[in-house]
């Protein structure tokens, strides 16, 4: 449905007179889309939150009526450039959509959730993502309703639905053509766990008040890598999810014993999520995320970088101190200050946590950071049993396929995978299950387009976008049975 499902949109917006209107119908689609895709925010809200239901669909509504902004931007000026030139507006409809998915990605905090390109499901399309991000496949997305409405809006030319048909055989052709090759599996060996740890439950996983589930864990994350499929030449990469108990591994020496010994007695490097403290008297708050080598001294730290705004923090512009956060069972985080690598004699590892993995310039400077893995540690079970896992896997296996490195993704309660450098899932663990996932991958050094060049292709369509906009609205072109 993806290539057609703009096809209503557009085709109405480039008929209507009133711009007005063109933002009304932006509007409204927009808001259909976000309340139908993210409506788990209500879920998250009243079980996490402590808010009432009606609360919690009045924030989903205040997000909604936010983040709508932008489609109705589209739909005005679509109507505005239509106005002129009918055929100009057609042209416009991918590079703005495009630019506009650029702005969501950095305005208002940012909160590029369920871009239209995710929903692109060739195999071979897909690896167009090396180059433009996830942006071109949107810019697809758009450019062949825009196609199939410029043909429909000329009935009885056959010229437009023979192009039309051109376009529609070059997806194919090009599917064909960019289609990835057979898998191959690497010499190292990833042990991702998943530990099922239930949010209302998670207090028992701390060390001081019952070290039972810490020390099974670490057992069974050390048996996972003697096993016979763990064997290989190179040390093997233990990781830990970002879990809901509070774990400090600066502070407390139960917990970073355990890893310690967990990183010797497995002869493995150690990647796990860790609450961290900075500034005076340590008293602010980071999530990060810890590496540690196979004798068991730390490597690395990272620390977060894109919180969850109304989760993890409240933003500077929403009167922090006065309106609180959604999620009322985490801190008041700060962010990290840059990006981080960790050197290996096998590769160098990078990690982002949970939320970052919405952001394709965020993973994209690990991988040009040096990452040969991308590692990604996460804990869904904020959202229950919604549709948002499913989602927000969706969107970080993209950064495998961007970037071409494999990542090893670890999360609470699923969804824990191995994915391949062409966005191809190798193994993966059920939702809901506990479980050490043991498989293959490989450290690379090559660079894709995007991560050498980042978003070229985005900031050129917002580029092309205004220029045509400039165009129109000077007079510079103009349909001839189109007046305004």
């Amino acid at each position: 449905m993806v290539w057609i499902a703009c096809l209503p949109l557009v085709v109405v917006l480039v008929t209507e007179k009133r711009p007005a209107y063109g933002f009304l119908l932006g509007y409204v689609s927009g808001a259909v889309f976000l309340a139908g895709s993210c409506y788990w925010f209500v879920g998250v809200m009243r079980h996490y939150g402590g808010l009432s239901i009606p609360v919690g669909v009045g924030a989903l509504a205040l997000f909604v009526a936010l983040f709508s902004t932008f489609y109705g931007v589209f739909g005005l000026i679509e109507v505005k450039v239509a106005r002129r030139s009918r055929g100009a507006a057609l042209v416009l409809s991918p590079f703005l959509w495009v630019a506009l998915e650029l702005a969501r990605t950095y305005l208002f905090t940012g909160f590029p959730w369920n871009l239209l390109g995710y929903a692109v499901r060739p195999a071979g399309l897909e690896q167009i993502a090396s180059v433009t991000a996830v942006y071109g496949l949107s810019f697809l997305a758009v450019a062949t309703s825009a196609l199939l409405a410029w043909a429909l809006l000329g009935p009885g030319c056959r010229v437009r639905w023979m192009a039309l048909a051109a376009g529609v055989a070059l997806l194919v052709i090009g599917n064909r053509l960019l289609f990835p090759p057979p898998p191959v599996s690497g010499p190292d060996v990833a042990l991702l766990a998943q530990p099922n740890i239930p949010l209302g439950g998670s207090q028992n996983w701390v060390p001081w008040i019952d070290p039972a589930p810490l020390d099974a864990l670490v057992e069974r994350s050390v048996n996972a890598a003697r096993a016979p499929e763990a064997l290989a030449k190179n040390s093997p990469l233990i990781v830990w999810p970002e879990d809901p108990a509070p774990f400090y591994f600066n502070r407390d020496p139960v917990f970073r014993g355990a890893m310690e010994v967990m990183a010797k007695e497995a002869h493995a490097y150690v990647v796990a999520g860790t609450i961290t403290f900075e500034g005076e008297g340590k008293s602010r708050p980071k999530n990060s995320a810890v590496i540690l080598a196979p004798d068991g001294h730390e490597l690395l730290q990272y620390d977060k970088i894109h919180l969850v705004p109304f989760g993890e923090y409240v933003p500077w512009w929403a009167f922090p101190g006065k309106v609180g956060k959604i999620t009322s069972q985490v801190g008041d985080f700060v962010p990290g200050d840059g990006i981080r690598v960790a050197g290996t004699p096998e590769g160098r590892i990078g990690v982002f946590i949970c939320y970052e993995a919405i952001f394709p310039q965020l993973v994209r400077k690990i991988a040009a950071a040096g990452a040969g893995v991308l590692v990604n540690i996460s804990d869904d079970g904020w959202f229950g049993d919604s549709s948002a896992p499913y989602q927000h896997f969706e969107m970080a296996r993209f950064r495998a396929i961007e970037n071409r490195r494999f990542l090893l993704r670890s999360t609470n309660d699923g969804i824990t995978a191995i994915v391949d450098p062409y966005g191809r899932v190798q193994e993966e663990i059920p939702r809901h299950q506990a479980g050490i996932l043991t498989g293959r991958f490989r450290y690379l050094t090559g660079e894709t387009f995007y991560t050498a060049h980042g978003d070229v292709f985005a900031w050129l369509s917002v580029a092309i976008a205004l220029g045509l906009i400039l165009v129109a609205e000077f007079g510079l072109v103009g349909d001839r049975t189109h007046t305004r």
